[in-house]
């Protein structure tokens, strides 16, 4: 079939009389409910007991809420032994206090020889700069 004889057949059939068709309703599979949502959070709430009697999905998340609601309640009954945070310090790695640090006046200096003689030849020249300057005033 072409494109152009599918659409003479779905014209066809959207021309019958409603009567031959059926009516909508009998066509349409029936949605659930916000009822059940509803049901569901004031349960979750605490305004309403758990709901009974729910099928398929719902009854799934309320199965599922449940859990959740008893493993909650179990983990915050739940308390670190008291050898815990000792055993766990004992493990960690000792690490060496900082030294308190000297002065930076007080504390032992190296200098490369590189750097003695660039500040040498620093120090040359800018005395000779100072000596030409106090000459020529």
């Amino acid at each position: 079939m072409d494109r152009d004889s599918e659409r003479e057949v779905g014209r066809e059939r959207g021309n019958l009389p409603s009567d031959a068709t059926g009516s909508v309703g009998d066509r349409e599979v029936p949605l659930t409910s916000h009822a059940t949502t509803d049901v569901i959070n004031r349960w979750l709430d605490g305004e309403t007991t758990e709901p009974a009697g729910l099928r398929g999905d719902a009854a799934r998340t309320v199965e599922f809420w449940r859990r959740v609601g008893e493993e909650t309640d179990r983990r915050r009954r739940m308390a670190t032994p008291a050898y815990l945070p000792a055993k766990i310090m004992a493990a960690l790695p000792t690490v060496e206090a900082p030294r308190a640090s000297a002065a930076w006046w007080r504390r032992d200096t190296k200098l490369s020889p590189g750097v003695v003689i660039a500040a040498a030849v620093g120090l040359i020249a800018l005395g000779a700069l100072v000596a030409s300057f106090l000459i020529s005033n």
